[in-house]
């Protein structure tokens, strides 16, 4: 078992960007060294050593928040602290069976005046400062994070392609399967996950852009419901992998689903490339 001390705390109305120099100031003031951290743009990590060189250890770690940030500080004996770069005692939930420990709780003692310190900026002019506080900042398209733009990306992904197999003008596309198909498992998918940017979410959005028409159009086809929504000559192809599927046909938008995760998963990691999460590391200089 892990001895030490850890407290956890949110800070409101606290930014990320200006609260990250502070914890390092912190740790200039307090006689820490940086012996490793991990920063991406909406958490980060740092790991102090005591200048000394005995004593306690320290792990800080910040998480954006929508409003403000959460921060969660581990205090543990030297020896107890991982030397191996990128390892990390907060990452391997020591919390729930940390041991007491006194010389780690007088530490942790010491540094949370510091670290609950807000405001480590200049005030805002009032006069300037125009955005009412109460609202959300993605309203403000406030996007960095990733999860909102993949869920607007998701929706505008599932209505087109409900749109172009329900409610589009009819056309010579109505007749050319190969070309709807294209439209529906292909192309929405691939709008809905660029927007994602990642591969996983964009796995995720693309299976459902695809997985929510189909599903529609099955419980139409199949009699269940929403008979307004058939329109001729709908789609051969999954009309014949409904009958195949016979008692189990409810299991074919999930099937397709599958299948347009693929294209969303592959545009959900481009859009991750121009777009990325994380930041990017610096290169070694060795």
């Amino acid at each position: 078992m892990v001895r030490g001390a850890a407290a956890h705390f949110f800070l409101k109305e606290e930014e990320y960007e200006r609260y990250y120099p502070l914890v390092l100031g912190v740790f200039q003031n307090n006689e820490f060294l940086v012996a490793d951290s991990d920063r991406v743009e909406d958490r980060s990590i740092l790991k102090g050593i005591p200048r000394s060189g005995s004593g306690h250890g320290l792990e800080v770690e910040i998480r954006r928040r929508p409003k403000g940030v959460d921060v969660h500080v581990l205090v543990v004996p030297l020896d107890e602290l991982p030397e191996e770069p990128g390892r990390y005692l907060s990452r391997e939930g020591v919390f729930a069976t940390l041991q007491p420990d006194a010389g780690s709780g007088s530490t942790l003692n010491r540094l949370l005046p510091s670290l609950k310190r807000v405001g480590g900026g200049p005030p805002r002019d009032p006069q300037f400062d125009r955005r009412p506080h109460q609202v959300p900042s993605w309203i403000f398209f406030d996007l960095k994070g990733g999860a909102v733009s993949g869920v607007l990306g998701t929706v505008l992904g599932t209505v087109a392609g409900s749109y172009a197999l329900f409610w589009a003008p009819d056309g010579a596309y109505r007749s050319n399967e190969a070309l709807l198909a294209v439209l529906l498992f292909v192309l929405a998918p691939w709008f809905s996950g660029i927007w994602a940017r990642s591969a996983v979410r964009g796995a995720a959005a693309g299976f459902v852009t695809v997985f929510v028409p189909i599903l529609l159009y099955a419980v139409s086809v199949l009699g269940y419901g929403l008979p307004d929504l058939l329109r001729a000559p709908g789609m051969p192809t999954v009309d014949t992998l409904l009958d195949v599927f016979g008692g189990l046909a409810l299991m074919v938008p999930a099937a397709l689903g599958v299948l347009g995760a693929i294209p969303g998963a592959i545009a959900g990691g481009v859009g991750g490339k121009i777009f990325p999460l994380r930041e990017p590391k610096p290169k070694s200089t060795d």
